[in-house]
């Protein structure tokens, strides 16, 4: 049979804090992403678990807890005819030599005076985690300068992040903003490559790791960069 999407009732079936019900909903969401093109069984449960050995022991322990007590849930609740349980995996020690470490950078040259559209490009990267696409679609309306925050729609869902005064006080008074974000993705690109030799991938992945270094848990952070899966951000936290 088919695993039944039932995450919304199981969460509301829980007392949990706003910040375990997102913890609970990201592992799940990614639990039946697996399963949408399989039928629950031993063998395609088995299969999961390799899915998450590349895991880090951490992530998998929480992510095989958070299934468990969901197939519970399951089961108590006649939505599927048996209770299935995944044993958790045994632990290989880690070597540590392989693992994903990069450095942080700081990049004080993109704080100067302004001096044109890459820069304004690099610190929106760096500022805020956004890619290029996102960058296309905003607005200049979408900075609030009283109030200090940016607003960034993707996929029918806004999140707002906060503005920094570092930020705020280099590029507030630029008066032609739209243009640019109606520039293409080439253009972008181009313009960015002008400005610094990083790229906006690399300038991106230093947005992540400053929000790790400051203690942002990885759904928190996936939060600020709208991403519907923690996958991509597993790196960092091991």
């Amino acid at each position: 049979m088919k695993l039944p999407n039932e995450i919304d009732g199981y969460l509301s079936s829980k007392d949990f804090s706003a910040n375990t019900r997102l913890n609970y909903y990201y592992d799940l969401a990614s639990f039946h992403d697996f399963f949408e093109e399989r039928t629950i069984s031993e063998e395609a449960l088995e299969l999961y678990k390799l899915h998450l050995s590349a895991l880090s022991p951490s992530a998998q322990r929480r992510k095989l807890s958070s299934a468990n007590q969901y197939l519970l849930y399951l089961y108590q609740n006649k939505k599927i005819n048996r209770y299935y349980k995944l044993e958790q995996i045994s632990q290989k020690k880690i070597d540590k030599t392989h693992s994903y470490h990069p450095k942080i950078k700081e990049f004080p040259e993109f704080y100067g005076p302004l001096t044109g559209p890459g820069q304004f490009l690099a610190l929106l990267i760096l500022e805020f985690g956004l890619n290029f696409s996102e960058i296309q679609k905003l607005k200049w309306e979408n900075f609030n300068w009283k109030f200090k925050y940016l607003t960034v729609e993707k996929s029918g869902i806004k999140r707002v992040l906060p503005i920094r005064e570092k930020f705020s006080m280099r590029v507030k008074a630029i008066k032609n903003a739209d243009e640019l974000f109606a520039k293409s993705r080439q253009f972008l690109y181009t313009e960015l490559k002008k400005f610094t030799p990083y790229s906006s991938k690399e300038i991106r992945e230093q947005y992540i790791l400053h929000q790790v270094k400051n203690g942002k848990t990885i759904y928190e952070v996936a939060g600020l960069l709208g991403l519907s899966t923690i996958t991509t951000l597993e790196k960092y936290y091991r």
